[in-house]
């Protein structure tokens, strides 16, 4: 289940990154055709920004928490199921940040393979 929400969490990523050129379905295809190094370096790129939104997103959530844990009472008994889905979220941010990295690094793995011979 968590892989399912962590593909939504980076689904959430590549829509917020629309600076790009590309649009989120032309990423998927980019992954499967890229053959150049430049082609690893700009799917590289996206991964990294991809993971510095989720932690800007996971450090949102953060201060969201921090602030629900200094006035518990404004919240009830809700306070602990608010509590569990943010540190829910905080987790899945970090987790599609750190698969992210992941990428980003198999892909510049990808392209300064392609320098040699």
């Amino acid at each position: 289940m968590w892989k399912a929400l962590m593909l939504a969490v980076v689904a959430a990523g590549l829509a917020a990154c629309s600076n790009k050129p590309y649009k989120p379905h032309d990423w998927a295809m980019e992954v499967q055709t890229a053959e150049t190094r430049e082609a690893h370096n700009r799917l590289a790129d996206h991964y990294e920004e991809i993971a510095q939104t989720m932690d800007a997103d996971a450090a949102e959530e953060k201060a969201m928490l921090d602030k629900y844990i200094a006035a518990p009472h404004k919240y009830g008994k809700q306070i602990l199921d608010i509590k569990a889905r943010s540190q829910g979220m905080i987790h899945d941010f970090e987790l599609a940040a750190a698969e992210s990295r992941k990428m980003a690094n198999y892909h510049r793995q990808l392209a300064n393979a392609r320098d040699k011979p």
